[in-house]
């Protein structure tokens, strides 16, 4: 039966591995899937191949990999080059979800005659009588779902996320339980095609963009305070870097590309109450021009707070904050949630 094909996308991680065994126990017919995307990264390397293979054919699935790095450096990697060189500050997790992973899979899945989709991801999704609903994960330490607010609402029905409902100390045990050599392989981190997790020297190597552009360290006023080494070493909220000769901390308020400017100042200077999103995907039915009471993460690691979302167009929205929110940066994503369903959210453009 074709809704009992599925393909499984394989990182050669135990999350992956236990969501194939799973969907396996289910019922499902199922191929393994895993998408080169980088020479050289923290995931999807060539070691993470072959522990994909091998659990693949424990479960005596068949196992395929499919060359994506052409469409991985064009839609996410000079996307994350192009952002900085902005002065923004990008999420690459997010985008290749918006852009690549999902999108791509479900089409090589038809091309296998599976109408499903199968990941690790820490996330669950629910039927309402509006639709399929998409909630974070129950592990909150673990949930993804911030990551996942931009795939299109109309393919959630042929996803599945078998991890969501657990935690990751369950997801080992499973693993352990049924021999998988994966039970102990600990997470990747960071940003993939970063290895060493240094993005400046990506930057460099990679893009061959020069760190050190010297330009002018202002306050909020615009009063010259000192030089800065280059924009692109900089973040909103950073402090180390900044030089002395303050009573005070300085902390980054905000990055002027165009200038070439670094914006330093108080901590205090650094909350805002409203934030603007630009690009935004809506997996709810939200009417533009309405207002909602919604809880907002700022950051993948930020905790879910107050705000109510203005909807201003279908790709433009103003997140409004009862508590003023510290460092918000541009070029991360806003993500709102109405208790446990991801609502969907943008790319966050501005305050005020």
């Amino acid at each position: 039966m074709a809704e009992k094909k599925a393909l499984i996308a394989l990182s050669g991680g135990v999350d992956s591995a236990v969501a194939a065994l799973l969907m396996q126990e289910q019922g499902y017919e199922l191929t393994g899937v895993t998408m080169r995307l980088w020479p050289r990264s923290r995931c999807c390397d060539e070691k993470d191949i072959e522990d994909a293979a091998e659990i693949c054919a424990r479960l005596g699935i068949p196992y395929t990999v499919l060359d994506y790095r052409e469409a991985f450096r064009r839609q996410v990697v000079d996307v994350f080059v192009a952002e900085y060189q902005a002065g923004r500050t990008p999420n690459p997790c997010a985008r290749c979800n918006q852009f690549l992973k999902f999108d791509a899979l479900l089409a090589e899945g038809e091309k296998l005659g599976a109408t499903m989709l199968a990941t690790g991801h820490y996330a669950r999704l629910a039927e309402t009588s509006s639709g399929t609903a998409l909630l974070r994960g129950r592990d909150d330490a673990k949930d993804q779902s911030y990551f996942l607010f931009a795939i299109a609402a109309g393919i959630l029905p042929r996803l599945r996320f078998p991890v969501g409902g657990m935690n990751k100390d369950e997801v080992r045990a499973v693993a352990r339980k049924h021999g998988l050599p994966v039970a102990a392989k600990q997470d990747s981190q960071d940003i993939c095609f970063v290895p060493d997790g240094d993005y400046r020297r990506f930057l460099e190597d990679y893009a061959g963009l020069d760190m050190a552009q010297e330009g002018e360290m202002v306050d909020s006023s615009g009063q010259v305070l000192g030089q800065h080494p280059g924009t692109l070493n900089f973040t909103v909220g950073q402090r180390k870097g900044l030089g002395g000769g303050s009573d005070q901390p300085r902390y980054v308020l905000a990055l002027d590309s165009t200038r070439n400017r670094v914006i330093v100042g108080r901590e205090d200077e650094l909350y805002r109450n409203v934030v603007s999103l630009a690009e935004c995907n809506w997996l709810a039915d939200l009417s533009p021009n309405e207002t909602h009471a919604v809880t907002a993460k700022l950051r993948y690691r930020s905790r879910a707070e107050s705000a109510t979302l203005h909807l201003l167009s279908d790709a433009r929205a103003e997140l409004r904050f009862p508590e003023p929110q510290r460092a918000v940066t541009p070029g991360q994503a806003a993500v709102c949630y109405l208790g446990e369903r991801l609502l969907g959210g943008g790319w966050i453009q501005g305050t005020e």
